[in-house]
């Protein structure tokens, strides 16, 4: 019988070449554009969740008031994470962070421009950034030392192994030996960076100004204990400069703590509270993934109702030899499914077909998680879906 049914349903979308391209493709351009734009939100979520200390990292920013008005930035003091972790016992790990800079690099006869910055010796320890030569304990903990991406490493040395070990001149002034040889970002990290330098060079370099705590410059990282309160933990660092300097008349300094896997999409300040970022996109853009569906949803059911009307004389014809209702529902159901079911694999062949001009367009990384039982299963509920 459903033999029958596919059969029927074939013949009629072959038949009505015209209707059934219209409705297909109409579906296929709905899906594709709202599976694009889901494949951009799943992304954007899922930056920095791959650290395994997730739920205990926070990155420390500042409230400050002045003038009656009031403002707030990440920017930080240079010798703050380190005083944070030697008098806060529920900070169990900290680490600077300078802004990325582009160096030029030697090793051999390859020179070459790199991105960078300065990091503390906890930083490994505290992100999920996976180390193939050296430990968390030893990358950063040297004057001179330096740690290195995989390319970095293949770039200059050919391979991590050979790379580990050996010195590379940095701005034709200075050799570094290299104390470790870190995996290859991954592309949903917030953080880019080619090489780190210890956060002791970063003070030597700056002598000047790190030991003025008027002075701000880089960021501050810490790793609360798995048992501390993070609110208990603001309210204790809330004054903290204070123990190093002096409270101005009309100017007041405040340390606050942010989620570090929740800043990128929660990152811009308003009235000094985090307030808002790239979470608004979000939102806007899942309301443009819907309403997208919805139009072509809306689309497909008026082309049907229009193509109803020239097959009442086919459905008096089939209730005339003896046809149920119950059958005629089950023979229309089931080619609107079959429609579904073409404008999903035309839908995906779009995807695949727009993805690399997609990805030069958001400097995204995107693919289609063909490889999760997941995806292929919200692709038939929506093939569903659209039939009801």
């Amino acid at each position: 019988m459903f033999k029958s049914y596919f059969k029927t349903a074939w013949r009629n979308l072959v038949h009505n070449k015209a209707f059934s391209a219209i409705n297909i493709l109409g579906l296929a351009l709905g899906m594709a554009c709202s599976l694009l734009i889901l494949l951009w939100i799943h992304d954007e979520r899922g930056v920095d969740g791959f650290h395994a200390n997730g739920k205990q990292l926070y990155q420390v920013f500042e409230r400050r008031s002045y003038d009656a008005k009031v403002e707030a930035d990440y920017p930080t003091q240079a010798l703050l994470a380190e005083e944070l972790k030697r008098e806060i016992p529920e900070i169990e790990y900290s680490s600077g962070l300078e802004w990325t800079t582009t160096n030029a690099f030697e090793a051999g006869d390859k020179i070459d421009k790199m991105v960078g910055s300065f990091a503390g010796a906890d930083f490994f320890t505290m992100f999920s950034y996976p180390l193939l030569q050296g430990t968390p304990q030893t990358a950063l903990n040297t004057l001179d030392g330096i740690a290195i991406s995989r390319k970095m490493a293949e770039h200059f040395f050919g391979s991590a192994e050979k790379a580990m070990g050996k010195t590379i001149r940095y701005e034709n002034k200075d050799n570094f030996p290299i104390t470790a040889v870190f995996e290859n970002l991954p592309a949903n990290s917030s953080q880019q960076f080619d090489f780190l330098r210890s956060w002791q060079a970063f003070k030597k370099e700056n002598a000047d100004w790190v030991q003025n705590w008027g002075s701000t410059d880089g960021f501050t990282f810490v790793q609360l204990r798995k048992d501390a309160d993070p609110v208990k933990v603001e309210a204790k660092i809330k004054d903290f400069v204070y123990r190093y300097q002096e409270k101005g008349k009309g100017f007041t300094i405040e340390l606050r703590l942010i989620s570090y896997p929740e800043k990128y999409l929660h990152s811009i300040f308003k009235n000094d509270r985090v307030d808002g970022g790239r979470i608004e996109y979000i939102h806007l853009f899942s309301v443009l993934a819907i309403f997208i569906l919805l139009i072509a949803c809306i689309n497909f059911m008026n082309l049907a109702t229009a193509r109803s009307t020239k097959r009442a004389r086919e459905v008096g014809i089939r209730k005339v030899v003896g046809a149920a209702r119950l059958t005629l529902t089950i023979q229309f159901i089931g080619e609107a499914m079959l429609l579904a079911f073409f404008s999903i694999i035309v839908g995906v062949m779009l995807v695949v077909l727009l993805l690399p001009a997609f990805n030069s367009l958001t400097g995204k990384e995107l693919s289609l998680p063909t490889g999760k039982p997941l995806f292929w299963a919200t692709l038939l509920g929506y093939s569903r879906w659209q039939a009801l």
